[in-house]
């Protein structure tokens, strides 16, 4: 029973990552299917790994390894963090558009509603894009804050892509113009 309510609290918590975003795959149920899980009762923690994937309607984390461990209330996991060459996180938005992210690590903590991207991490919404060594996303108050690696003097970088035009909205060409 412990671990059933575990297992349930800690894919609750991984969904809440885009709370804010998609706010109808909260409703739906969670699957999550790995090669192996290990549930260890004595220190509250549950390993998942072999291929894991966690879906709950548009959302979806894919990682090759799922750690969740318990906070001050030992019977909820608080810290979720996923592993992977990289762990992936794609939502579908209420708007139609979609939000990833990607990193070596991902770790989401519930308690503080913050989730970390180290190594390789990047976040895409729309046609934006931000890289970088280390992306922290502030879900209470929707700030994100990224940074470079010191050690390789690796810096951040953002990419703004123009919206595209529909033909109606596009300039008339010379040619057109002079035809009139």
């Amino acid at each position: 029973m412990l671990k059933r309510f575990l297992i349930l609290a800690s894919l609750a918590a991984v969904s809440q990552l885009a709370v804010a975003q998609g706010e109808s795959d909260f409703e739906k149920p969670i699957e999550v299917s790995a090669g192996h899980e290990h549930f260890d009762i004595k220190n509250n923690q549950l390993l998942l790994t072999d291929n894991v994937i966690v879906t709950q309607g548009s959302l979806r984390i894919e990682a090759d390894r799922l750690e969740a461990s318990g906070g001050e209330a030992k019977d909820q996991a608080d810290t979720f963090v996923a592993h992977g060459r990289p762990a992936v996180y794609t939502q579908l938005l209420e708007n139609g558009t979609e939000i990833s992210a990607e990193a070596d690590q991902i770790t989401y903590f519930q308690s503080q509603g913050r989730i970390e991207l180290k190594g390789n991490a990047q976040i895409t919404q729309g046609s934006s894009l931000s890289r970088g060594d280390t992306i922290v996303y502030d879900l209470t108050n929707q700030h994100v804050s990224a940074r470079g690696s010191k050690e390789s003097g690796e810096r951040v970088t953002t990419i703004f892509n123009p919206n595209k035009q529909s033909e109606k909205e596009q300039p008339e060409t010379e040619q057109q113009q002079k035809e009139q």
